[in-house]
């Protein structure tokens, strides 16, 4: 019987990322790609050897084709990741791109939508 040993980057994020199963689970998931992504293209293999360039480059370069929710998802991964690594507040300003939205801000530029115009009035006093 053999036990499949935890990559380094599983036990980072398990270690930095409370919450519920599923959440770290998916963070470890993405996490996983992320690093496979960086050993390909730059052959580390140490999550602690990694530069804010290298997550940089993963999020322009391997998530442009995804939707932007995913590319969200992928944002949020690397936050942990940079947060477990001790740099997100170094880093952060690094990583912001058109993946740090969920979604398009709406269906189209200048189309209707938010609050009904009779509620966004105020009270009068």
């Amino acid at each position: 019987m053999t036990t499949v040993r935890p990559t380094r980057i599983e036990i980072l994020l398990r270690r930095a990322q409370p919450g519920k199963n599923s959440g770290v689970r998916a963070h470890i998931q993405r996490g996983q790609r992320i690093a496979r992504a960086i050993e390909e293209r730059w052959g580390i293999r140490e999550p602690y050897q990694w530069r804010v360039k290298h997550l940089q480059w993963f999020l322009k370069a391997k998530t442009a084709e995804l939707s932007p929710a995913s590319r969200y998802d992928y944002w949020r991964t690397a936050g942990v990741i940079a947060a477990a690594l001790g740099h997100w507040p170094d880093w952060e300003p690094h990583l912001r791109g058109p993946w740090t939205r969920p979604s398009p801000p709406g269906p189209c530029p200048g189309a209707p939508g938010g609050r009904p115009r009779k509620l966004a009035r105020p009270r009068p006093a």
